[in-house]
Order: C-alpha cells, then structure tokens, then sequence
C-alpha cells in the first residue's frame, strides 16, 4: 500500500516552510510516495514542487494541486495546470477542474471552523445530473481542530449516504506536521491513486493532533494569521487586477 499526503500548504500561501524545505522532509523524514502543495487559490507552490521533484529526482511523486475558496467553501483541486478564480460557484469550479482534466477532494466536510463545504452542497453535487459536476473523494481525516470536531459526523454520513472514496490530509502549514494524516491506496504512483479513487480503494489514516501540537501552532499563530489575513488577500488581489489589466491589454 502506498501513502500519499495530498493537503499541504507552503510558504507561497499561509504555509510557514517553503517548497523546497517541504520537499527535502518528504524525501528524508517520511515514508510517503505521494504528495501535493494545496496553497489557497494559489497553483504556484504546486507547480513549483512538481519542478522541483524533476530537477532533484526524488523517490515520490507531486501532483499540481491547490485548495480553492468557492462560494460554498473550500475543495481540494489537483492534476491541474492553471489557477482558478475564487469565490465562485461550486458547481463551475467542479466543472471547470474536470474539464482540465482533474479530480477534487472536499476538505473538512461541514466544519463550522473554517470555510467548508455543507452538507446540503454536498447533497446537492451528489444528486447533479452533469457528470462533470462531481466529488472524487471526501477527506475523513484532517487532524486539525477543524477536522476534528466533525469527524464522526463526517464518518457517519459519508458511510450512510454520500458513498465518497475516503481521504485524508495533514493540511500542514509546518514542516513537522507533514504526513501526520495519509490517505493509503494500492500501488505508489500517482496513476495508482487516481484509479484507487475511481474503485473505492482508499483508506484514510493518521491521527488527530494532541496538545504539543496545539501549543506549538499557538506559537506561531500570530504570523501564521497575518500571512492568512493579510498577506495572501492583498497578493490576491494585486493577482486579480494584473490578470484583468492583461485581459484588456489590446
């Protein structure tokens, strides 16, 4: 069985470890055979990483990925080559991945700590008649507080209702929580975990983090915030209006 942790962010988004430093505890301190930098509405850490493992040739494999705000919450987005507008509709941006190509996960299902997808979203994608308009997977594991306060429901429902293939992911922002979650799937590649997905063969596993965790996020909270709050809104929105200024440009 491979390990794959596919919910990491970097230094590029409110991550505080760069890609390269990611890449380097991968290779040296983990065991897993897959992974992918999800930064918000950011596809550069992704695209850098996946660089990067073809320069140094590393044992492991990168998927391009970044974790998208839609208009309904956050969704994991992944084998896809440009970034994605946010605050959209749920049901374009689906479209919009599948039609690249790609697949999607819903992170922290239902979480009332931070932006996430429902349950009537979640019951209105699944009931879509447009096979375009759909989930690859739901992470049952996110061993943040915001995953943890609603993983038993998320178990519950998934496995009484939606049917979603079951993932997880550390949604580390520092190096030593990388791989605290993995999702398990038969094989080691990326081709292997995409058809784990399609058959139902994944296995969420990892475990919550306890409380030197948590003082250690409590100690870098205050840069980690402002890089969240601050930072990342203002670099998205210089992002919007050059894009939009070279859209017009003649």
């Amino acid at each position: 069985m491979g390990k794959a942790d596919l919910h990491i962010h970097s230094a590029r988004g409110d991550g505080m470890a760069t890609v390269s430093q990611i890449l380097e505890y991968v290779e040296h301190e983990t065991d897993l055979d897959l992974i992918a930098i999800t930064d918000h509405d950011d596809i550069r850490g992704g695209l850098e990483a996946r660089e990067l493992a073809a320069q140094r040739n590393y044992r492991f494999e990168v998927l391009v990925g970044l974790e998208i705000t839609t208009l309904e919450g956050h969704l994991l987005a992944y084998n896809v080559e440009t970034p994605f507008r946010m605050m959209r509709p749920l049901d374009a941006t689906l479209r919009k991945i599948h039609e690249q190509g790609g697949f999607c996960v819903v992170p922290h299902p239902m979480s009332w700590l931070t932006r996430s997808i429902g349950r009537n979203g979640l019951r209105r994608i699944l009931a879509h008649t447009d096979p375009l308009v759909c989930f690859d997977g739901i992470e049952i594991i996110n061993p943040s507080i915001a995953g943890r306060v609603i993983h038993q429901k998320t178990c519950r429902l998934n496995r009484s209702e939606f049917c979603l293939p079951e993932t997880a992911g550390s949604d580390s922002h520092t190096l030593s929580l990388v791989g605290t979650a993995y999702t398990q799937f038969p094989g080691h590649t990326a081709d292997d975990y995409r058809q784990a997905l399609r058959t139902g063969a994944t296995q969420p596993g990892g475990q919550f983090w306890g409380l030197a965790v948590h003082k250690e996020l409590l100690r870098i909270a205050g840069q980690q915030t402002f890089k969240s709050w601050v930072i990342l809104p203002g670099q998205h929105i210089r992002d919007s209006w050059a894009s939009r200024r070279q859209h017009r440009t003649p």
